[in-house]
C-alpha cells in the first residue's frame, strides 16, 4: 500500500558551515538537529489532531505521525496522516484540500450521518446519506486547511524549540 503523502516538511541546512567552524562537532549537529525534529515532530502531531475533524471513524486523527528520514545532510521530517478509506484513498488530502463534484458512495456516508448528524434511525441515516451524496455530487466538498492552522498555531513554539537546541549545541560546543 503507498504511503500518505507528507504535508509538513522540515530540512536541516547549513551543515557544510557548521562544520568548518566546528570540526570536531558534526555529530553533535546531527544530534541537535534529530532532538530538535523529534520535539517539533511531537508538538505537530499532538496539535494536528486537535485541529483534524473526526469525521464518523476518528481515523484520520488517530493516524497522524511524525518520520525523520536520511541522515545528515538530507535529514527531514514529515508529518503525515495515513488514513485511508477502502479503495486505498489518502482522505485526508481531500479533506484538506476539498474536492470537485462528485457522487460518493452514500453507503459509506451512513456512519458519518448517524454520528455527526445524530441520526440513529438506519434507514432514515440511509435516506439522508444519499441527499448528502447527491449535494457533494453537485458542489463538491469544501477544503478544511488544518495543517496551514496547525503551522501557524506553533510557529513561535517550532522557532523556540530550534532556537533552544541550536544554543544547547553551543554550549556543547564551546565545552
Amino acid at each position: 500500500m503507498p504511503k500518505a503523502p507528507g504535508f509538513i516538511e522540515f530540512e536541516g541546512i547549513g551543515w557544510d558551515e557548521l562544520a568548518t567552524k566546528f570540526k570536531n562537532g558534526r555529530e553533535y549537529m546531527y544530534g541537535a538537529v534529530i532532538t530538535a525534529f523529534r520535539r517539533i515532530g511531537r508538538v505537530l502531531v499532538n496539535t494536528l489532531k486537535s485541529e483534524t475533524p473526526v469525521g464518523a471513524t476518528g481515523h484520520l486523527r488517530n493516524y497522524t505521525v511524525f518520520q525523520l528520514f536520511g541522515k545528515t545532510e538530507d535529514l527531514r521530517m514529515e508529518v503525515r496522516q495515513s488514513a485511508v478509506s477502502d479503495d486505498g484513498f489518502f482522505y485526508g488530502v481531500a479533506v484538506r484540500t476539498g474536492t470537485k463534484p462528485h457522487f460518493p458512495p452514500y453507503k459509506k456516508l451512513i456512519p458519518w450521518v448517524m454520528r455527526k448528524l445524530g441520526i440513529s434511525n438506519e434507514k432514515e441515516a440511509t435516506r439522508v446519506a444519499f441527499l448528502v451524496a447527491r449535494k457533494i455530487s453537485k458542489v463538491g466538498t469544501k477544503s478544511n486547511p488544518y495543517h496551514e492552522r496547525t503551522l501557524n498555531r506553533e510557529q513561535v513554539t517550532i522557532s523556540n524549540i530550534m532556537t533552544e537546541e541550536m544554543v544547547n549545541l553551543l554550549t556543547r560546543l564551546s565545552n
